[in-house]
């Protein structure tokens, strides 16, 4: 589970990702923070993924947090991943990053994506709409589009566009 606000250790980056699998290797830490679109900013830091965090990782942004705490996720191989609003602090270019990875590299993976982005949703299978704890609408992206009010206001507001 990667949730909006998760934590990060005071230790090294590495140190971090690898409360996902401790027996991980440089390559498959690596590969998943590549997944997350987190290994390019980790390079950039005079010692990558042996920069030290700092406590609860005061030296890295919101959007680096997240994403480095899908990285982590990632590590554990999991059959079901739950993303609680966990792309909310990063521009939806690498939002988009991080979905198309996710489609490509765990297929087997079932995802479960809490948002409030109609893109980070979009091409899901099934899409459930959530008005003050009760469910007005499950289906598709066009579906819910043709058919479901709280969804058609939700998507009107982030686009330019009246129509899909």
């Amino acid at each position: 589970m990667v949730l909006q606000k998760n934590v990060l250790f005071s230790g090294t980056i590495e140190e971090n990702l690898r409360w996902g699998d401790e027996n991980a290797t440089m390559e498959e830490i690596r590969k998943a923070a590549d997944y997350a679109q987190a290994d390019k900013f980790v390079t950039t830091f005079t010692n990558g993924y042996q920069t030290d965090l700092g406590q609860g990782g005061s030296n890295v942004s919101g959007g680096q947090k997240q994403r480095l705490c899908i990285a982590r996720a990632l590590l554990k191989h999991p059959k079901i991943l739950i993303l609680d609003d966990s792309t909310s602090a990063v521009d939806t270019a690498t939002e988009a990053m991080i979905r198309k990875a996710f489609a490509e590299e765990l297929p087997g993976t079932t995802k479960i994506i809490i948002a409030q982005r109609i893109g980070s949703v979009r091409d899901a299978d099934q899409i459930v709409v959530m008005d003050n704890g009760r469910v007005t609408g499950i289906g598709t992206h066009a579906q819910l589009l043709a058919n479901n009010t709280e969804y058609q206001e939700i998507y009107y507001s982030q686009t330019d566009r009246k129509e899909a």
